[in-house]
């Protein structure tokens, strides 16, 4: 919902041609907002392949970056955290908009 809320006209992330699309193929990047299970490690592999490069990997939030307070358990596969360069790690439970705006802004270099 907090990163649904940056596009919403009180953030509107998308005056900076920054959108959120529904095909992986149409991206640039991926953003990973909770721990990955082991049953979507593959279904998050294949996503990744599909989008053209260059791309971004963006982890947002504690569950997403280290497991939170599932971290530990026996049900995640962080192999693909492990595997592929992560460019932004976005802090917060939950991620607050102006925080992964600006998060993306400084990755992409504008001000």
């Amino acid at each position: 919902m907090e990163l649904a809320a940056t596009g919403n006209v009180n953030f509107d992330m998308g005056r900076y041609g920054i959108e959120f699309v529904a095909s992986p193929r149409h991206a640039d990047g991926i953003v990973i907002t909770g721990p990955i299970s082991e049953n979507m490690a593959e279904a998050l592999e294949i996503t990744y392949k599909a989008i053209p490069s260059p791309k971004i990997i963006i982890l947002a939030g504690t569950d997403a970056i280290s497991g939170g307070v599932f971290e530990g358990s026996p049900a995640l596969d962080r192999k693909f955290i492990e595997q592929n360069h992560i460019d932004l790690y976005v802090p917060g439970n939950p991620v607050h908009p102006l925080t992964f705006i600006n998060g993306v802004l400084d990755l992409l270099g504008i001000k």
